[in-house]
């Protein structure tokens, strides 16, 4: 593989740019403008349980309800062409795939933070546990249980190491049978329909804005500039702050993401149950493609019941590269309230400088950020690192020797000095002088 530079940012098929729709959609209606009585509605439903249940039960057929898409070729999302050669090379989208990226980013932010290894898994447990309280008490919930840190984090048969520093109940769950639906209307229809004033929530303003597709590429791997960008945009278009929020609702796939949402508002010590309103994905149940239809509808909820309060809530996409925030409230949004410019906004994030990708480097490195991936056995199979190069480039590199993967999972890695060595595909990364 020759060396690369990533500077494109084409769009992705997710749920969080499906999310923008609906929210940029039903802003200028909320905002009192004219135009169509009907804005349009999302609705989406996910099975994942039923097949895979099937799958486990012998039947390979599909259910008698099921459908075939009348448009298959249009709706194919080429997921290859947005993986770097070296991230497929580390298998960072096999299996269950984001979530090794994730993983890789949270203990970037470890590093930075310079908290322990074993401290910082006590609190993603903490946060975690938080959360499934969210869930417990909310009657659309995937998993109605409320768990202890220990129950969350502890390795064992039933809750297997996914990846480092992941556990199998600290991840989402897609194999769900959940639906959701919204429908926009105009103020004007909304008084033909009889619509009464006290079930209507307004969307006020919303951003979206991108980080590189490739996460080698971003300069600052313990945080993301497009989450801090769009969150920052929102708030001022909408003339408020993260503390006139009454609920907060935070993309929540794994850790990471909720993690990186709260350091963009500037809530990084809130509890895990102040930044959901359902319980979050690992917990209410994470629908593949509509997680943030089910938030949306969580927070209709929360605010129909307190008139004057306002929440927020963000969606995220792909490997944690596109980010949209969105607004709401009981009350409709004052003339001070604007839409976003948000090409101004991407603009800024596009203006801040990338890492050059060397696919074939082979030297000495200093580790920015890694994860060591488990199979279905709970055992580690290999392990995956981002580099930084002496040039002030990146490089991907595998981790196969055990020794070091066991290493990875009691000392901090990341800073430390060690050498890329030839792999196959991609470099290995081994201790000094083992090259």
């Amino acid at each position: 593989m020759a060396p690369s530079v990533h500077s494109s940012r084409p769009r992705r098929g997710s749920s969080c740019r499906k999310t923008r729709v609906l929210v940029k959609t039903g802003a200028p209606a909320a905002a009192g403008t004219r135009g169509e009585s009907w804005a349009p509605g999302r609705a989406n439903a996910d099975s994942g349980s039923i097949p895979s249940r099937s799958r486990r039960g012998g039947r390979s057929s599909s259910p008698p309800w099921s459908f075939r898409d009348n448009n298959p070729d249009g709706n194919k999302f080429d997921l290859i062409a947005h993986q770097h050669p070296g991230e497929v090379a580390l298998g960072l989208f096999e299996g269950i795939g984001a979530v090794y990226g994730f993983a890789m980013r949270d203990i970037a932010r470890r590093a930075h933070l310079g908290i322990a290894p074993d401290t910082y898994r006590r609190q993603l447990g903490e946060l975690l546990s938080s959360m499934t309280q969210v869930a417990a008490n909310n009657p659309d919930a995937w998993f109605k249980e409320s768990h202890d840190t220990d129950f969350l984090i502890n390795p064992r048969p039933d809750n297997r190491m996914i990846t480092y520093p992941y556990t199998k109940h600290m991840v989402a769950i897609i194999d769900v049978d959940i639906s959701a639906g919204i429908l926009l209307v105009s103020e004007e229809k909304a008084d033909e329909l009889g619509v009464p004033r006290e079930k209507r929530i307004y969307p006020w303003t919303s951003c979206y804005a991108e980080d590189p597709v490739y996460i080698g590429v971003r300069s600052n791997l313990w945080k993301s500039d497009a989450m801090e960008a769009a969150s920052k945009a929102t708030f001022e278009a909408a003339g408020v702050g993260v503390k006139d929020m009454s609920y907060i609702d935070l993309y929540s796939c794994f850790a990471a993401a909720v993690n990186f949402g709260r350091d963009a508002l500037g809530i990084s010590d809130k509890p895990g149950n102040k930044v959901t309103v359902t319980g979050g994905l690992p917990y209410a149940g994470g629908p593949a493609s509509s997680y943030v239809l089910t938030s949306i509808v969580g927070m209709v909820r929360k605010l129909r019941t307190d008139p004057q309060a306002k929440g927020l809530i963000s969606g995220l996409g792909m490997m944690m590269s596109n980010h949209v925030y969105a607004i709401y409230s009981a009350q409709p949004p004052g003339e001070n309230v604007k839409q976003v410019d948000e090409a101004a906004v991407q603009a800024k994030v596009d203006a801040i400088p990338q890492k050059r990708i060397d696919d074939a480097y082979v030297g000495p490195t200093k580790v920015a950020a890694y994860t060591v991936m488990h199979d279905r056995s709970g055992a580690p199979s290999h392990g995956a690192a981002i580099c930084d190069l002496p040039n002030g480039a990146r490089a991907y590199a595998r981790i196969l020797d055990k020794d070091l993967m066991t290493e990875a999972e009691r000392v901090e890695l990341v800073g430390q000095q060690m050498t890329i060595r030839k792999g196959k595909d991609v470099g290995e990364l081994v201790h000094v002088g083992r090259a």
